[in-house]
């Protein structure tokens, strides 16, 4: 097989506040990223193309990868990081010793390039814009409008929500063998438990719509689960909680009730509150009754500025490291930034770096890049984890991108005060 390269392409501005600490193969889609099904499927990608940002944190979460390369093997194979591996046929791809480009619009989804495009490409991803179609001198190029696993929109991360967790629930069971713990009610036959993990008496698996799978070393309280479901490795459910079709990441806390909704690695969801088809970004904290609106009193189509999502139950994006404080109300459609802190009620949207009062009568104020610091300095060793140089630049960096987005918004410089 050839080498893989996997880049972002200009829609990781889509996704943003997602994608403003992460590459876009590293959203979860369901339980794995699309980086994670590449290495599932045996395809390990060998080189990432990433905006320049983000180089060496993307170097921390996937060592072994070249990133940003600068030269890469005559045969690679690039592949956007917003397309699922598995629409492609790889080892036909590989067979071909031509130039080439899979496109959809003005969208590069699969190519062969050579050296001097592959360079154009990079520098493209490097500054997070656009790579022209036409500026790529390839062989041979096909247009595939509408093509099948690409993603687009967030709102793309919650339609496609149930179907890959249905398929990745099965996939965990075909490879790993399990025992319900004793005292659990288990409803359907595709239930898999991890070895460590324990679950409480009284606990029901619901299995019979979809999978579910328990990661090792988690441990439920008694709660209900309804798959397809996936709780990841040490993370723990409190007492009485209800998850529904949904992804809990590694180290998580979480409990009341969370539905069609992908919460990522280290977040907590530690007390009672309403979670609905929302994505949670990592070190994530959402206060007690924090409760997020999905569903429209009209029963129409939520709509993100202006785009109508085709889609009538969706809640809201939560990027990395956001906070709400006791009893914040967030309506449907919210783009929540990197490192906000939410007060009340929310009904727009919140810049990066915001601490937003305006739900509680308060300005809106700019959140001390220091403060941003010293507080995931703090929390992360308590899931025994280190900030590292690149991380806290990163931060930094995102914190400096994003200040034009603050001042448009009239969030100002000065002292929080409710």
């Amino acid at each position: 097989m050839p080498s893989i390269a996997l880049f972002e392409d200009h829609h990781w501005r889509n996704f943003a506040p997602l994608t403003l600490t992460r590459a876009t193969f590293d959203l979860k889609v369901g339980a794995r990223t699309f980086f994670e099904e590449c290495s599932y499927a045996g395809n390990a990608p060998d080189a990432l193309l990433v905006r320049r940002h983000l180089e060496k944190v993307t170097a921390e979460r996937h060592d072994g990868c070249k990133i940003n390369p600068g030269a890469l093997d005559s045969d690679a194979i690039f592949v956007n990081g917003l397309l699922h591996p598995a629409t492609l046929d790889l080892p036909r791809l590989s067979n071909v010793n031509h130039t080439f480009a899979i496109t959809s619009g003005n969208r590069l989804l699969v190519a062969r390039l050579s050296k001097k495009s592959a360079e154009y490409l990079q520098k493209c991803v490097e500054a997070g814009k656009p790579a022209s179609i036409k500026a790529l001198a390839v062989e041979k190029s096909t247009d595939m409008q509408g093509a099948e696993g690409l993603l687009s929109e967030p709102w793309d991360l919650i339609r496609v929500l149930e179907n890959a967790l249905a398929m990745q629930t099965i996939a965990a069971e075909q490879q790993q063998s399990s025992e319900i713990m004793q005292g659990a009610k288990v409803l359907g036959e595709n239930a898999v438990v991890a070895e460590g993990a324990a679950i409480e008496d009284g606990t029901v698996l619901d299995a019979r719509n979809g999978g579910i799978y328990i990661g090792p070393g988690a441990y439920i309280s008694q709660s209900r689960i309804v798959g397809p479901a996936y709780i990841g490795s040490q993370t723990q459910v409190k007492q009485f909680s209800i998850i529904e079709k949904s992804y809990v990441g590694r180290n998580c806390r979480v409990a009341g009730e969370i539905e069609h909704s992908i919460v990522s690695d280290y977040t907590n969801k530690a007390h009672d509150g309403f979670l609905g088809h929302s994505y949670v970004g990592e070190w994530v904290n959402l206060g007690a009754m924090t409760t997020t609106s999905d569903l429209k009193m009209t029963y129409g189509n939520i709509r993100i500025e202006g785009h109508d999502t085709g889609l009538d139950k969706l809640g809201s994006f939560f990027a990395d490291m956001s906070k709400t404080s006791i009893g914040t109300l967030v309506y449907s459609g919210r783009r929540i930034g990197v490192s906000s802190h939410l007060h009340g009620l929310v009904a727009g949207d919140v810049p990066s770096f915001t601490i937003y009062g305006k739900g509680i009568g308060a300005k809106n104020v700019e959140l001390e890049l220091a403060s941003a610091i010293e507080t995931q300095r703090k929390v992360m060793p308590r899931r025994g984890q280190q900030m590292s140089k690149a991380y806290e630049q990163m931060v930094k960096d995102v914190f400096l991108s994003t200040a034009q987005e603050r001042k448009k918004a009239g969030v100002r410089r000065a002292k929080f005060v409710v």
